[in-house]
């Protein structure tokens, strides 16, 4: 469902003040706040998210500065530039936008540096480890304000009651626990610390769905060789397979009492090298592992377990098959809808096709949407992450319309596709300029989902294969062209973007997302979700398996920018989508 809770700009203008006083008392220079919640999620319900509470911007990601005096500075990269623009109170808030090249957390410490911040507070229970230590770079004195610190003066809203935390069946899965723990701890001493939610759904094979757009449950958790400690509040309810899953034990406390639990555990395992990821534990965590474990057996680990959750086995790969071929028919009789309800004169919006998506998804077997769907009809769709359909915008039979959505079956593993279609039948044509742009961002899809290259190549080489067509026209886009997708819908593991270093293995699921923005006109994305996979002739090389088929809009495309090895790759890809029933040259 589409997000409902919000505040005014009176109550975010009450908070700054508030928070603008506390930083006065406390005599400090700045506060940085983050969008993440204790578990350093990247999707959190906007009653959790602090940033909210400061700014009113909705989208997934950004940071924040807080200054005694002055504007509040809000950090954004280039998906959100126009979305932060239109949702803020610019009298209150300063849109910090960060460039393809730069980032969020960059532009930010230069500023702390530039405005010369020496006492920087921060919420030590959603600021992650990794970043605290860029901050004490630049600040002379990080301040940890403790939890619940900021709720004393700000209104926080509470969350809903939780779902039952529910266990996976091998056939949907893979490996068991215990499988997957003896191939990662080569010894009975050795042990991790997680809050990366995904990774804990992952280790245990178990889903709970306790935020939107997530599988993954609350929890912290101890990996070890030989069992699996799962940290759940009194309130988590569990199933009974979950609970009987060899090789995992569910702990039911306050969180509060986790470090009462760890000193337990480790008095009886004696651990000798606890991992840990810097970048995905947050500051008070690093503080109560160091009080019980000592410096000395703690070991940073980047990315934990994602270096092993990121390579998808056999079973994974079929069932992520199986979840996208259902995702393919929920978007094509999205489309499908559209079309025929245009064609005969009805009357349907923008939230109309935010809330038909969800329908046609559910119509699928869908059991919960893998992030807010984005449905941009006309200009709205140069937003890049647009995430608040209106009623108010009706769907017009020369609209191009993009359509960002994906979904959850019944492996628990995220979907995610975009296609940008006409709101015309196949028999017509879009304007010109339409046209452009489309098949432009079609050649680039084109260019990467076709390579091959070399085991180890760079994400960013990749990145650049997609650029090239239409950079060649004077196009480009402020995004990155693939994330990892697994538990969640961005899974770290596997990046392509113009500054990963990050190299393509055999097993990677990753996005395919070319696109252009005109603020005002229009935008198109086209995206493709694949695997990595070893080239069935070429030793040494990999080359990728496509995981969609939805086929693209013959309205939009123009056949005279296209090469012939492209017009070729397009007809091969359309006559499989012809073959599921899901070819767009079929609505006419």
């Amino acid at each position: 469902m589409k997000k409902s809770f919000s505040l005014s700009n009176q109550t975010i203008k009450s908070n700054i003040q508030k928070l603008k006083k506390f930083l006065i008392d406390r005599n400090l220079d700045a506060m940085y706040i983050s969008s993440f919640d204790p578990f350093l999620n990247e999707y959190v319900p906007l009653e959790d998210n602090h940033r909210f509470y400061f700014t009113g911007f909705t989208g997934s990601m950004a940071e924040v500065l807080v200054l005694p005096h002055g504007k509040v500075r809000l950090y954004v990269d280039g998906r959100y530039h126009e979305q932060a623009d239109l949702e803020v109170d610019h009298e209150e808030i300063e849109v910090v936008k960060s460039g393809g090249d730069g980032s969020t957390t960059g532009d930010l410490i230069a500023d702390i540096t530039k405005f010369g911040i020496k006492r920087l507070a921060h919420q030590s229970d959603r600021t992650s480890l990794g970043f605290l230590k860029r901050l004490t770079q630049v600040a002379q004195e990080t301040v940890a304000i403790a939890g619940g610190e900021l709720g004393k003066f700000i209104q926080f809203e509470k969350l809903g009651e939780l779902k039952e935390v529910k266990f996976i069946p091998r056939e949907w899965r893979g490996r068991d626990t215990l499988e997957k723990t003896r191939a990662i701890f080569k010894t009975d001493g050795e042990g991790m610390y997680l809050t990366a939610l995904d990774s804990i759904s992952w280790i245990t094979n178990c889903r709970g769905y306790h935020l939107p757009f997530l599988s993954s449950f609350y929890a912290r958790s101890l990996v070890t060789k030989e069992k699996v400690y799962v940290f759940v509040t009194p309130e988590t309810p569990i199933s009974a397979l979950a609970k009987n899953e060899y090789g995992v034990e569910f702990v039911t406390l306050p969180f509060q009492d986790i470090p009462k639990e760890l000193e337990k555990i480790q008095n009886t395992l004696h651990l000798k090298n606890i991992w840990f990821d810097p970048g995905m534990i947050n500051a008070a965590d690093f503080g109560m592992l160091v009080k019980i474990f000592g410096t000395e057996r703690l070991t940073e680990k980047a990315g934990g377990l994602y270096e092993w959750q990121s390579l998808k086995e056999p079973v994974e790969i079929q069932q992520m098959e199986a979840s996208f071929k259902r995702a393919d028919k929920a978007i094509f009789n999205t489309i499908k809808w559209v079309k025929e309800s245009v064609k005969a004169g009805k009357r349907i919006t923008e939230l109309d096709l935010y809330h038909e998506t969800s329908k046609k998804y559910q119509d699928q077997g869908s059991k919960d949407q893998s992030f807010n769907t984005i449905a941009g009809v006309g200009p709205n769709g140069s937003i890049i992450h647009y995430g608040n359909p209106s009623d108010e915008v009706v769907i017009k039979n020369d609209d191009m319309i993009l359509l960002d959505s994906g979904g959850y079956f019944d492996g628990g593993f995220a979907t995610d596709t975009t296609r940008t279609f006409f709101a015309g039948l196949a028999d017509q044509k879009a304007d010109p300029k339409k046209m452009e742009i489309y098949t432009l961002v079609l050649k680039g899809l084109l260019a990467c989902q076709n390579a091959i290259f070399p085991e180890g190549t760079k994400g960013m080489v990749l990145d650049g294969l997609a650029r090239s067509p239409m950079r060649k026209f004077g196009y480009d886009y402020n995004h990155g062209t693939g994330h990892g997708i697994g538990v969640h819908v961005h899974e770290p593991g596997v990046r392509m973007s113009s500054i990963s270093n990050v190299p393509m293995k055999a097993g990677q699921a990753v996005s395919i997302e070319p696109g252009i923005y005109i603020p005002g006109f229009g935008g198109v994305r086209l995206e493709n979700i694949a695997y990595v996979e070893k080239h069935p002739k070429f030793p040494g090389m990999l080359h990728f398996k496509l995981f969609v088929y939805v086929g693209f809009d013959p309205a939009l495309i123009d056949m005279k920018l296209l090469n012939e090895e492209e017009k070729a790759q397009l007809e091969e890809y359309e006559a499989e989508c012809l073959r599921r029933g899901t070819s767009l040259r079929t609505l006419k």
